[in-house]
């Protein structure tokens, strides 16, 4: 839950054998069966390689004159249109993806670690695909009917292109409802690069989607190229558009590029912890850090780390520092002031709902005491004292926090640019608490 003809007629006046190279280098059947090979074999071999994905993602709003409108409908009108619904919100993050034995495996940029089955939670509240990578290319050439639809050209290359089709009974493709996965039949078109026995363009539309979920339907065109990871030439996405629509009419669209791929040469960073980190700074030091700072302790913060409004994505590191010392209930000093604080952006997005705002998810992932990196998670802690009301919209800052996450989320007015030495209030909590979020 992805792209001017020649003129042959003087070459097969003079040089016959040339003009007979010329049409069996763009016989369709042989180009398909040529590529089909080659791709095939490349996919079963693929070497261990990572690449970092920028996704930046749109929502638009539903159509005003839709009451409880029937998928089909949806997918009708939207085929129909030729023009945007209103733009109601954007995101965008970036994510370290890995290809370690035919498997696919996320992290942010720069974690000390992959995750098998985390998607859903890097991705936050967007959609984000898994099958760039070879997937839906080998599904695809191993079991779809295709048919041979003309020639195109594009950004100079005569390009021969087909249309396939995969019936449910096939497919692999599943979508997530409120079952579990379910599987969906797909079709599409992709186009062939003959003098390279090479794919270029992969679209890949669903059936209407199964019910149970919050998608109707999504549609993906794919932009391939190759380049060199570990002396081998690796096919690789370029650029994905995937666009997807909703149940209740909204749609959204994102843009995936591709960048800094290459090998994968250790697997300890799959396996192991989270390097140690330096110092900390302060006169206050209690005598050995602990494992794992307990529940219910109280951090005042700063963040150190400037944010630019304007370069931000999710996945971005941060840093903090402890405003004054951290006590237990004791009040013995868990962390003294100075203590340094690592976190991340984990939600960098822009809505003009219920007002003009950018939102930002931070999470706080370690903080040092006496040279050591010590595991934390902390939620938003809101002082009685703060609790007046006020109008939510005049809030500099607000927050709508999901503390199983340890993710405290704020709100900034559209008219502010960057964020400098901001100051906040958390507090420790367990790794088994629940969420409050229904």
């Amino acid at each position: 839950m992805r792209i001017h003809h020649l003129t042959v007629a003087a070459i097969v006046a003079v040089v016959p054998a040339l003009a007979g190279a010329c049409q069996q280098a763009l016989d369709p059947a042989a180009a398909l069966q040529q590529t089909r090979d080659r791709l095939l074999a490349d996919l079963t071999r693929l070497p261990r390689y990572t690449c970092v994905q920028a996704i930046t993602r749109r929502y638009f709003g539903a159509p005003i004159h839709l009451r409880q409108p029937r998928c089909s409908e949806l997918i009708a009108a939207h085929d129909s249109r030729n023009h945007e619904l209103s733009t109601q919100a954007w995101d965008r993050l970036r994510l370290e993806v890995a290809i370690v034995e035919n498997d696919i495996v996320y992290s942010w940029v720069g974690a000390p670690q992959f995750e098998k089955g985390n998607m859903e939670k890097l991705a936050g509240r967007g959609p984000l695909g898994s099958g760039d990578f070879g997937f839906f290319l080998s599904e695809i050439l191993r079991r779809a009917g295709v048919s041979f639809q003309g020639e195109e050209v594009v950004d100079g290359r005569r390009l021969l292109k087909y249309s396939y089709d995969m019936p449910l009974g096939k497919s692999g493709y599943s979508v997530r409802t409120d079952e579990g996965w379910a599987l969906t039949a797909y079709s599409g078109t992709f186009l062939l690069d003959p003098a390279g026995a090479d794919i270029a363009r992969l679209t890949v539309r669903t059936a209407e989607l199964p019910p149970g979920g919050n998608a109707c339907w999504a549609t993906s065109e794919v932009d391939y190229g190759r380049t060199l990871i570990h002396d081998h030439m690796v096919l690789i996405p370029r650029e994905t558009r995937l666009r997807t629509i909703r149940r209740d009419g909204s749609e959204a669209f994102s843009v995936t590029t591709y960048s800094g791929c290459r090998e994968y040469a250790s697997k300890s960073r799959m396996l192991l912890e989270a390097p140690p980190g330096s110092a900390g700074a302060g006169a206050e030091r209690p005598s050995a850090p602990p494992n794992a700072l307990p529940e219910g302790l109280h951090l005042h913060t700063r963040i150190v780390t400037p944010i630019d409004f304007d370069t931000a994505w999710a996945g971005d590191s941060i840093e903090a520092v402890l405003r004054s010392p951290v006590r237990d209930k004791k009040h013995n000093i868990e962390a003294p002031t100075g203590s340094r604080l690592h976190g991340r952006l984990v939600r960098f997005a822009h809505a003009s709902e219920p007002f003009d705002h950018f939102e930002l998810g931070i999470e706080l992932e370690s903080i040092e005491i006496n040279g050591r990196s010590v595991p934390l998670r902390a939620a938003r802690y809101f002082s009685p004292s703060a609790m007046t009301p006020i109008i939510a919209s005049r809030l500099p800052a607000s927050a709508t926090d999901d503390r199983s996450l340890g993710i405290g989320t704020f709100r900034f007015r559209g008219d502010r640019s960057h964020l400098k030495n901001f100051e906040s209030e958390w507090i420790t909590v367990s790794t088994n608490e629940k969420s409050d979020r229904p």
